[in-house]
């Protein structure tokens, strides 16, 4: 274990859904995708639709899933607050896929431009959950 860890917190409306030391994290800013290491500068940083990834002591990569929130970096402690926050291990692959498919074929469908951003907002979303399931 190494002595420049870093204390991590992620929380949602409904959870905790980490809380513990890690090595390093990856987190999607809106301005791109950042990594906060041991020692980084004082940031609050506003987060996008992404991947959250946590480099554990033991070498392992713990993968998240969220579409936006906020992170606070202050004296290595990094405190996360997103609107979700699935991780890789509990998403159901399968089940997003059948709901992508559906999507795309109502998108196809829907005539309605508000409706349209809509669901391709929708699928925005589900990509990113796929791509973190596999990871």
């Amino acid at each position: 274990m190494s002595e420049h860890t870093l204390t991590v917190d992620i929380v949602t409306p409904r959870r905790v859904v980490y809380s513990g030391v890690a090595d390093a994290v990856t987190l999607p800013g809106v301005k791109g995708a950042f990594q906060v290491l041991f020692n980084h500068a004082p940031i609050v940083s506003a987060l996008d639709l992404g991947v959250i990834k946590v480099l554990n002591n033991d070498g392992s990569e713990t993968c998240y899933a969220t579409d936006g929130g906020f992170a606070e970096v202050l004296r290595n402690v990094i405190s996360v607050a997103v609107e979700t926050a699935e991780e890789a291990s509990e998403i159901d692959l399968e089940r997003l896929r059948k709901e992508r498919a559906a999507l795309a074929e109502q998108l196809e469908r829907e005539q309605i431009l508000s409706l349209r951003d809509e669901l391709k907002n929708q699928l925005h979303r589900l990509d990113n959950r796929i791509r973190v399931a596999q990871m």
